[in-house]
């Protein structure tokens, strides 16, 4: 097996909250060494040691520097100057006042592979606002497609586009590392995380500019798809989601439920009346799914070919055996007595070895390894700088 693909890679991660340590995670895991530079006034000590903070810096080391002290900055340069690749989340502007902004730090190294990534942008009269997951998706008309109709927008559950926005940041980065590699050439890359939403549902931004149709609420429905949508199983809160895409797969859905008296009911007897006749057809199909459990319901479709699975819980990913047999967690020890378990990188190669995962480094953990071992200072100026607390 050959070394992970990002060995001898370094990375200054400036990032917070979700996508921005996610990113910066997913390349520690491909092998670069990922610090993250934390600070007590944006690090307290609750929010560290929750679950969010624990999943998305796995893999990293942990040095702490104070950036308004001018100290901390310079020591900051330092470490940019050893990088490879510097990213950021902050709001617009915060970097530059800081004095790490790109210009700044392009001076200190002119290869630098710079990124950006804001709620709307660092451009236009919105760049300035502040944008977490739930104001992107109701900007980006997100959450006026999940609403229900006749109801308010329906904002969607998990931080979904962070986690995608997060993916996105890799590939640039990835990009960008293969162009410096052709040209020497650094450069700097601004990353909107409502444009990557928008451009996530294009289907529905193209049917207004063409046809200045708005979709309106989908509520669980397909804009086309019929039955498509969650339907209620047996047991406490059990869901089955179920979607026929064709007359094939249609057939097959009646046989397999023993109803195949709906292929010949007009109302059901192509996907247009189908679509039309939704509440009726929903109505019907409760009736099957109420009598088995959500899994003995995808096992009966599935075995007929027409997609259908369980709308699990957290305690149903927990124990999915399809999860469990794939070793999607894997133990990473424990934190205050509690094993902790760590979800495996999205994707399985042949040629590397296993994604290199550790637990999140405490805070400030490596300072001596990043002061001392990387830019060579001795144990009085870092005794110095901590008395000073240029490191906190």
């Amino acid at each position: 097996m050959g070394k992970l693909p990002l060995e001898g890679i370094r990375v200054a991660d400036f990032t917070q909250v979700i996508q921005g340590p996610f990113a910066t995670m997913m390349l520690a895991q491909m092998g670069a060494e990922v610090i993250k530079i934390e600070t007590e006034s944006r690090t307290q000590g609750e929010s560290r040691n929750g679950a969010g903070f624990a999943r998305l810096n796995t893999s990293k080391k942990s040095v702490t520097l104070n950036l308004k002290d001018p100290r901390g900055v310079e020591v900051a340069k330092s470490l940019v100057k050893t990088s490879d690749i510097v990213i950021e989340n902050f709001a617009t502007g915060v970097m530059e006042r800081l004095g790490v902004g790109y210009e700044e730090l392009r001076r200190v190294k002119p290869d630098i592979i710079m990124l950006s990534s804001q709620g709307l942008g660092r451009t236009g009269p919105l760049s300035d606002a502040i944008a977490y997951f739930a104001e992107v998706l109701n900007f980006a008309g997100m959450s006026h497609l999940a609403g229900h109709k006749d109801d308010t927008p329906g904002i969607m559950g998990g931080m979904w586009l962070d986690y995608y926005t997060g993916l996105l940041l890799v590939l640039a980065m990835l990009a960008a590392l293969h162009r410096r590699q052709e040209t020497g050439e650094g450069q700097y890359i601004q990353v909107c995380m409502a444009e990557n939403a928008i451009a996530s549902m294009p289907e529905a931004f193209l049917d207004y500019s063409v046809n200045g149709r708005d979709a309106g609420p989908q509520e669980n429905r397909d804009v086309a798809m019929a039955p498509h949508g969650a339907y209620r199983s047996r047991g406490f809160d059990k869901w089955v989601a179920i979607a026929v895409t064709n007359e094939e797969e249609w057939s097959a859905f009646c046989k397999a439920t023993g109803h195949t008296e709906w292929v010949k009911d007009d109302r059901f007897a192509d996907p247009v009346s189908r679509w039309h006749h939704q509440e009726e057809l929903d109505k019907l199909i409760t009736q099957w799914t109420l009598q088995r459990t959500d899994y003995e319901a995808m096992h009966i479709l599935q075995k007929a070919g027409v997609a259908a699975g369980p709308i699990l819980d957290m305690a149903g990913l927990a124990n999915d055996p399809h999860l469990n047999e794939r070793g999607f967690l894997i133990p990473l020890g424990e934190r205050e007595g509690k094993p902790y378990l760590h979800l495996t990188h999205p994707w399985r190669s042949s040629s590397v070895p296993q994604p290199f995962y550790k637990l999140p480094s405490e805070f400030g953990a490596d300072n001596n390894y990043v002061l001392g071992e990387l830019l060579g200072m001795s144990e009085a100026e870092i005794a110095r700088l901590a008395k000073d607390n240029v490191l906190s």
